[in-house]
């Protein structure tokens, strides 16, 4: 582990900050090898989150899990012992249906429809990074909740080096996830979703064509750039274009595209752990889609988050650099504040009602 407190210390240090906080908590944080296999890691999650409740008294456990750590928590939830001692789970980015990202294939597949020089770069890029954390590909692709991963077979592009593969829906697709999904209980559940802006999800205007075409010397110095550098947040912008073009099927084996909301790692449909008959039947492309979840999210609460990345959760900071003051677009009533502030309020069970009594009280 490279990352200070595994990435935590940001978040630690914002909620250290609140006197109730701190006098109603103790931290632990739980170790996990995230180059391993997500089964082991999930069975020590079993038995690890019961003792730390039994050695504190047997009282309630809070967890705040970010990304893959939320499929662990997801995991430890089938297991009813873990359920009694849980009292709520956070989960930021989690892909709880997988995502797209890690179907190899399909993501090669959909990378073969781009013009030759960008399917070539993106193309020995993704290999590069995969060959060295396979166990993504393993553990975390699409478990095709949507039906949308294509029955292409052999493919290759004509490009030396470029896209080649052989897509099926049995290769690419999760069936542990899947099992997973059917057995776990989802009340415990707090998702938190976020996605970025790209002109995938914006109207397509003549304005906005054109917008695009004279900022892409810009994108190209200020993202592509950066992103082959190594740079994390400019390539979860790259990552999140490529994800919006994934080419899938619907119901009629026409092409289409399910995935343009995602933060560079996650789609919303699967960060909000979306049941199969809401994915299926509810395609959530644009941001005015989205009013329609807000009825239909089956967890404890779900809420979506504009224009941030998949690391913004631990991070705090939007990559855009504007205002820190975000809005749940699923719940626009209850105000604008931080995301390290949302998670601080979902901790301590507080609500903006509770927030403006509060306020009032201390004046």
């Amino acid at each position: 582990e490279h990352k200070p407190v595994f990435r935590w210390d940001k978040v630690l240090d914002y909620f250290s900050k609140d006197p109730e906080f701190t006098k109603t908590f103790k931290v632990v944080l739980m170790r996990y090898d995230s180059t391993g296999s997500l089964e082991d890691e999930v069975e020590d999650a079993k038995k690890a989150i019961p003792a730390l409740s039994k050695s504190s008294g047997d009282k309630p456990v809070t967890i705040i899990a970010l990304s893959m750590g939320g499929n662990i928590v997801q995991g430890a939830l089938t297991d009813a012992s873990v359920g009694k001692c849980v009292e709520r789970a956070i989960c930021l980015g989690t892909p709880f249906h997988g995502s797209p990202l890690f179907s190899p294939d399909w993501f090669q597949y959909s990378l073969a429809k781009y013009t030759p020089i960008t399917r070539l770069v993106n193309s020995l890029d993704y290999r590069l990074y995969f060959s060295r954390h396979k166990n993504y590909q393993q553990l975390l692709k699409w478990d095709n909740v949507d039906g949308s991963i294509p029955q292409a077979g052999r493919f290759h592009s004509l490009t030396p080096l470029g896209p080649r593969g052989v897509l099926t829906i049995s290769r690419d697709s999760n069936p542990r996830l899947t099992k997973t999904n059917e057995e776990v209980a989802k009340d415990k559940i707090i998702a938190y979703a976020g996605y970025l802006l790209n002109p995938d999800i914006m109207t397509a205007t003549a304005k906005h064509r054109m917008e695009s075409f004279v900022l892409a010397p810009y994108r190209f110095f200020t993202i592509r750039v950066p992103a082959q550098l190594g740079r994390e947040q400019p390539a979860l912008k790259v990552l999140n274009r490529e994800i919006s073009r994934m080419k899938g099927v619907d119901e009629s084996g026409h092409e289409t595209r399910r995935y343009s909301l995602n933060d560079g790692i996650t789609p919303i449909s699967s960060a909000l752990f979306l049941s199969p008959d809401v994915v299926r039947n509810h395609s959530i492309v644009h941001e005015a889609d989205l009013h329609l979840l807000r009825d239909l999210v089956d967890i404890k609460l779900g809420r979506v988050f504009r224009n941030i990345d998949h690391i913004t959760f631990v991070e705090g900071s939007p990559p855009h650099r504007g205002s820190t003051a975000l809005k749940d677009e699923l719940h626009p009533e209850d105000g604008r504040r931080p995301i390290f502030e949302w998670m601080l309020d979902e901790v301590m069970v507080r609500n903006q009602a509770d927030r403006k009594d509060d306020e009032l009280a201390s004046q």
